[in-house]
């Protein structure tokens, strides 16, 4: 399926570029040749059909060549996580077999194959036209993806082959932003995320190359030297990314920019469009969902916060905590809908109930819906912070503190006071030299009340970049506990 598409391109345009790096080229033709020998070699190694592969595979190339060549012998794979250790990895996702670039030197339970560039070289022993002797079905597993969650706790999705299928099509409704045909592409959030994947099959639908930013270089040499059309990246890689810029570095009019994550803030897009890209694209999604909304900052101005317009094919309501669905404007809890959500989590009963209900996905959101269909995230039920009986969404006191000169990030959480009472705290990381009066004074006109600050380093996020709240909590609970 997914290889016909590599296959396709190679057919009518076999030079053109399918990934890049800063040292490495790879067209069509070479990348649909090493898919069917890769296929070849899989099914020498017998593996059952449905059973499932753990990549641990750094280089972009290699690790979409043996994802294909795998989902070609009908098996299923998930990219491990770069910080967690390969046997937790393993013993998480079920996996019958690890392909990883570093031979683990403990034992791991299961068989394990090197992937690298002898093992390249190697397939060009096995016919580049293998196809595989069994029909192929839409229910089909393909990929397992992890959600990150706030909570700590990773869960997992098996996207099937028809979902991706329909993910993909669709796809091509919200691609009226997408740069012209043979588009450069490049993700800061990973391959084993529904984002990386979705930016990947994207690029080759439209007979594009998958590009690859190796940490050694400047991120200012690979926007030029790889002539980057479409970058995707969550906020807080943005802002990353920001700072690893030249001071002078002057933004790229034609590079698209999407936002994944569900909104910006002013500063933070006030900031790419003078140093990295006018064009910002909104947009609001997960694992279990696909992509929900998308929409240009442009059309949203005047809407903080706000992650975009509803896709066509999602169905979006926001009701009370008694169930009841609230009319457009009005804050409450959001469920998603639509053929683009997932049935469950797998191997996770418990969590499928907790989320999943009637072909509803409760994501833990809270938002309005507008009766235009604009849907604004406000932030996580589990960030409104209800003080005093006053509900404070965490995010939005977030958006005025990062509009403090000299705050370069921010995150608020609710936390025991004096009194054991919740009361509203921000952590925050400043340039050196940095007079907090300004946020101080953020607390006494949004809240009516003193400020609780904490000065950090950084601040506790994720691997996508979500701040993990309930560590700041903890760490001020530790502190009040030691004192």
């Amino acid at each position: 399926m997914f290889e016909r598409l590599i296959a396709f391109h190679a057919n009518h345009r076999p030079d053109g570029l399918v990934i890049a790096s800063a040292w490495d080229r790879f067209t069509y033709r070479q990348m649909a040749d090493d898919i069917a020998r890769c296929a070849a070699w899989v099914a020498e190694l017998n593996l059952p059909w449905g059973s499932r592969a753990l990549i641990a595979v750094p280089h972009p190339y290699l690790h979409w060549v043996l994802t294909f060549g795998l989902e070609t012998a009908g098996v299923i794979s998930a990219t491990t996580s770069p910080f967690a250790p390969l046997a937790a990895d393993l013993a998480f996702l079920h996996a019958e077999v690890l392909f990883a670039r570093d031979v683990p030197e403990q034992p791991v339970g299961v068989p394990v194959h090197r992937i690298d560039q002898a093992w390249l070289d190697g397939l060009a022993r096995y016919p580049a036209n293998w196809a595989g002797d069994r029909p192929r079905r839409p229910e089909d597993g393909f990929r397992i993806v992890t959600t990150s969650g706030t909570t700590g706790t990773p869960k997992k999705i098996l996207l099937t082959r028809g979902m991706m299928d329909r993910r993909v099509a669709d796809s091509a409704v919200t691609q009226v932003f997408a740069p012209p045909n043979n588009p450069r592409g490049i993700s800061e959030i990973g391959v084993g995320s529904l984002a990386g994947i979705q930016l990947a099959f994207l690029m080759w639908t439209r007979g594009g190359t998958l590009c690859h930013h190796d940490p050694r270089v400047p991120w200012a040499q690979t926007l030029a030297e790889l002539e980057i059309d479409l970058m995707v990246a969550a906020p807080y890689h943005l802002q990353v990314l920001l700072r690893n810029l030249p001071d002078d570095h002057a933004p790229k009019p034609g590079l698209l920019v999407g936002v994944a994550g569900g909104s910006i803030s002013k500063p933070l897009a006030q900031a790419c469009r003078r140093r990295l890209s006018p064009n910002l694209i909104l947009t609001y999604g997960s694992t279990e969902t696909g992509s929900v909304t998308v929409g240009h900052v442009d059309t949203l101005e005047g809407a903080e916060d706000s992650a975009g317009y509803l896709n066509p094919w999602a169905v979006v309501q926001v009701f009370d905590a008694q169930g009841a669905i609230l009319p457009p404007g009005q804050m409450g809890e959001i469920r998603i809908g639509g053929p683009h959500v997932v049935p469950g989590y797998l191997d996770d009963l418990a969590g499928t109930q907790a989320h999943f209900k009637d072909g509803w996905f409760y994501p833990n959101d809270v938002g309005v819906l507008t009766d235009q269909g604009r849907l604004t995230v406000l932030g996580r039920l589990d960030d409104l912070m209800n003080i005093g009986g006053v509900k404070l969404v965490a995010s939005q006191l977030e958006t005025h503190v990062l509009k403090v000169e000299g705050v370069l990030d921010a995150a608020a959480f609710a936390a025991p006071d004096e009194e054991g009472l919740d009361a509203p705290h921000v952590a925050y990381v400043s340039d050196a030299g940095f007079d907090p009066a300004p946020l101080e004074k953020i607390f006494s006109t949004q809240l009516g009340r003193p400020a609780r600050l904490l000065r950090l380093d950084e601040i506790p996020r994720n691997p996508l970049g979500k701040v993990q709240r309930t560590l700041l909590r903890d760490r001020v609970i530790a502190a009040a506990a030691a004192a």
